[in-house]
């Protein structure tokens, strides 16, 4: 079955939004090395505290998935956030 313009475009749309709200592991990993031209974001890091506890981003805020809604007001405003949860997606 051959695309349409149609699903092209649509396929296009979906991507660039995709790639417009992620962060990738390599922005990260600048990030959490401190390296110059590194990407300015607050990393939180949403899993349990136990697992946070084991490891974890150097620099990343523990703000398990659970919590967000009650810790979102304290977070700052004036920094994009990006999460992770180590699940490989």
């Amino acid at each position: 079955m051959a695309s349409t313009e149609q699903d092209i475009r649509a396929n296009r749309d979906y991507f660039a939004a995709k790639l417009r709200a992620e962060r990738q592991q390599s922005d990260v990993a600048k990030w959490a090395e401190g390296k110059p031209g590194a990407p300015d974001f607050l990393l939180l890091d949403v899993r349990g505290r136990d697992a946070f506890a084991k490891a974890h981003v150097r620099g990343a805020l523990c703000v398990p998935l659970d919590e967000l809604d009650a810790l979102a007001g304290k977070l700052g405003k004036d920094k994009e956030l990006v999460t992770y949860c180590w699940s490989g997606t």
